[in-house]
Formats: C-alpha cells, structure tokens, sequence
C-alpha cells in the first residue's frame, strides 16, 4: 500500500491528491495500533505462562507442608506423635527429597544399626553409640553416597534409626517406640496420593522392620500403586545349631514390647521376623527383592559363628532357594553386612552380572519376575574393595 501511494504524482489527479495521499496514512497508525493492542498482552500472558511452568508455585511448594526450592533433603519432626520418640526421650525425625516429579515415583528408606536387649545393653549403647539413639545428629554423608545418589529421579524419605528395637517397639518403660514411629511417619502427610511406584527399603534393622510393619500398613496403601520390598541384609534364619542370636531376640521382644502384626498366628513369635515366614504375610502383588550375603558379619557375630564355617552358610542359601518362588534373590559370597549405602553399591556382582543391572532389570519388569543370583559354589562373586563409605553399622 505505502509503494502505491508515494508513486509520481502525475498518476494521480491533483483535485484528490491531497485526500488520498492522507488516509492511507491513517490507516497505517491505526493498523500498527491495533498491532501492539493485541501482541502486547499476549506477550505479558505467555511470559507468565512461561515463569509458572519453570517455577515452583506457592501452592505446589507447600502441598506437604514443606517448602522446597532444592533438591536437598530437610528434616521433619513427629512432634504431633507423643509416642513417636527416639530413645533419648527425643521426638523422632524423617528427613525427605522431593524430585521434580514429586508425585510419582517414591523409595522410602528405613536405617539400621543394631539393637538392645536388656538395661545393660541398652546403657552400654547410650555411652557408646550416641548417634543411635537420636535423630538429632545425622550424618549427611549418606544422603550424597549408596542407592541415594543413584535413585536422582526419585522422591526419597530416609527414616534414621534411633530406637533399637528392629523398629518394633511399643514401651514408655524401656523408651522403645520403633513401631510407633514406623506408623507415625505414614500419618504425618498423606505424600502418596498421586504415587505410581513405591520402593520400601530396609537395611538390616530396617529391613527386619518392614517384614514386620508393612503388613499391617500395605492394606491402607491404594492397590494400584506399584509396591516393591527392597531388603538390604535382613535375611535371618532360625539357625538351631546356636540359638544363642535368637534368645538375645526373643528377650529384645519382650524388653520392647514388640507390636507384631495379627497376620502373624506362629507360636513362637521371633519366628515372624524370619524372612522365609515374614514374606508370607505381604500380598501376592507386591514384588520383593532381597540383597543377603552368604557369609553375613553381623548375622556370623549374632550367633557367634567362625567365618570359615559353611555350615550356616549352606543353611541360608538352601533357604533363600526354598523362598524362591516368591522373591527375586542377589546372594553373593561377599564377608560384609550391608550394600546399599555403600558408594561401590552397584559394582558388586555374580557371574558379571553387577547388584545395578539386575536391580535395575527388576525394577522395569511390571509383571510377575522373579531373578536369583545366588553365589552356588562361593567364588563367582565380585566384591569391590571398600575405602570410602561412612563408618559401617553393625
């Protein structure tokens, strides 16, 4: 239009130029108004759109009551739980990481370290091992090393452990309240309203708590969440050629007053801590994963074993076989307690199969699957040299 207007005066009759050379002009201010009126606003409106997307809002920061603009973990009191309480008498913490995708996939860990059986025992703990019996003094390490530097993707819950009762404990008397915190922590925040995936794991008292607790909490959990039971060194047997472990668990259940599930009819009691009879008691659906070394430090020392005996050995590998129709089994011959919160966690492996490969093969496969790795003949195993972890909990 402009071109047309500005071309030689001689095409146009000189009684209308001055009308005609004008309008245009008008119409092209009005044109580059109207330009701005709408292009202005729509810049405004997605500019906004584009903050709300890369920033947290208000109201999703705060859904659980915690304001989160990291991806660090931050420490959350039971102070709403009396019952809930360390055995110092302190109120009990969790600490917990949202990922980016907060809503979705969830691995819940509970700690180990141990127990105490008795006031003796006990008291040798309060002097000796400090940091068991409190959640006040975590050490950070362990939330930058082990399967937590490798689950990123991940909303965590780390749960220390400061009752020393395999967090199955019910007493004012003794100060043990395991259980109560256990079940405390799944009434603070109902965090999985939108979860697709939950990965409860347990690493040695830990791992003893869930077989005992997550019978009576899985019934309130919704069926169509995926549930996994990831059971780090927890695997103990009804060894009957030294019961001396098993009389110092059966007087612990008693000093605690331990809460065990009404799923569990066995008569002997410690019997429901037993892995072979603990898995019993969790629904079909739910796919369980234990990690158990076949020449176990802490299990060997319970039961004041010899290293070099393979007696107790050949009698744990026949029975993690016997459960095998049920679990998904990674047993190598490696004489350590523990492997997830170790640093070199995924270099362990059977038969050049590493602990991350198959643990990642069983987390992908939706249906039925069960996957044994078990050391048959004690030498196929790859146990990587162990420099860097924090001190090892027994």
């Amino acid at each position: 239009m402009t071109s047309y207007i500005s071309s030689s005066p001689t095409s146009t009759p000189e009684l209308i130029k001055p009308k005609t050379y004008y309008k245009p002009y008008h119409i092209e201010i009005g044109i580059i108004i109207l330009f701005l009126c709408l292009t202005i606003p729509s810049l405004i409106i997605l500019t906004f759109v584009y903050r709300r997307q890369i920033l947290p809002t208000s109201s999703s920061s705060s859904s659980s009551s915690i304001h989160l603009s990291d991806q660090n973990f931050h420490r959350i009191s039971l102070i709403n739980y009396p019952q809930a309480r360390c055995m110092d008498n302190s109120i009990a913490s969790y600490y917990i990481r949202l990922a980016n995708n907060r809503h979705s996939r969830w691995l819940i860990y509970f700690d180990g370290g141990w127990f105490c059986y008795s006031n003796e025992s006990c008291e040798f703990r309060r002097q000796y091992s400090p940091d068991l019996i409190t959640t006040k003094n975590i050490n950070e390490k362990k939330f930058f090393s082990g399967i937590f530097s490798s689950f990123k993707q991940f909303n965590i819950i780390y749960a220390p452990y400061c009752s020393s009762d395999l967090w199955s404990g019910s007493s004012n008397k003794t100060s043990s309240h395991g259980y109560d915190i256990f079940h405390a922590i799944f009434h603070q925040q109902n965090y999985f309203s939108h979860a697709k995936q939950i990965i409860f794991t347990g690493f040695s008292a830990g791992g003893l708590g869930l077989l005992l607790n997550l019978p009576d909490l899985l019934p309130k959990i919704s069926s169509h969440i995926d549930i996994r039971v990831l059971i780090d060194s927890a695997w103990f047997i009804d060894y009957s050629d030294n019961p001396n472990g098993i009389s110092k668990i059966n007087q612990g259940m008693a000093y605690w007053n331990t809460q065990i599930s009404s799923l569990c009819q066995l008569e002997s009691r410690y019997k429901c801590l037993l892995g072979s009879e603990a898995i019993k008691l969790l629904p079909l659906t739910v796919k369980i994963f234990i990690i158990q070394s076949l020449f176990d430090l802490t299990q060997l020392q319970l039961d004041k074993i010899n290293i070099n005996s393979y007696n107790f050995t050949l009698k744990l590998r026949d029975n993690l076989r016997q459960s095998s129709n049920r679990i998904s089994i990674f047993a190598p011959s490696c004489p350590l307690h523990g492997f997830l919160f170790r640093s070199v966690w995924t270099k362990f492996d059977i038969k050049q199969r590493t602990l991350a490969s198959v643990l990642n093969l069983w987390l992908k496969k939706k249906k039925k699957f069960h996957l044994q790795l078990i050391d048959e003949h004690f030498y196929s195993s790859y146990c990587p040299q162990i420099n860097d972890d924090y001190q090892e909990i027994f």
